[in-house]
């Protein structure tokens, strides 16, 4: 069967209409990820703390960086019949774990406290992670932002709350 002028007009522009339809969705898609690598993992005050934190507790402690609550603390099953308060430590993190280097066994957690822990979201966050890590009877220290830590000043803070 023959199709007349009018058909085939009409062909053509749900034709056009259908490839108009694909070029728009191949030119929408992204090539790719929006991921990209960041230059450090520690601030320059991390670092800096990350450096002689090194220094005081050489061999004696292996140092993890920018470590989740959720992987150093655990939620009684019992006491959490639903997320809530695994949610509430999941996204938080800790700047640094002190961990013992034979098990890995985290024997304390560290805070860098600068300006910002000030502000009173923070200081809410900071209370309630306090608290969770008390309740798990592991030491949180925090030491606040300086330009220069002794070596001697970090020591006196361990000592004070690691296990003999």
């Amino acid at each position: 069967m023959l199709v007349g002028v009018g058909n085939w007009i009409y062909v053509v522009l749900v034709a056009m209409v259908i490839a108009a339809i694909v070029l728009v969705r191949a030119l929408s898609v992204p090539r790719g990820l929006p991921y990209r690598r960041r230059e450090t993992l520690l601030t320059k005050a991390e670092t800096r703390f990350y450096f002689a934190l090194q220094n005081c507790v050489g061999d004696e402690l292996t140092i993890f960086a920018m470590v989740r609550i959720a992987d150093v603390l655990s939620v009684d099953a019992a006491q959490n019949p639903g997320r809530g308060w695994f949610n509430r430590i999941s996204n938080k993190h800790v700047d640094f774990v002190l961990c013992d280097p034979d098990s890995l066994m985290v024997v304390a957690a560290i805070e860098l406290d600068d300006a910002s822990h000030e502000r009173q979201d923070r200081i809410e966050r900071d209370e309630f992670v306090n608290a969770a890590f008390r309740s798990a009877d592991l030491p949180l220290i925090r030491v606040p932002v300086q330009a220069k830590y002794e070596t001697s000043d970090l020591r006196k803070r361990l000592n004070a709350v690691l296990p003999k």
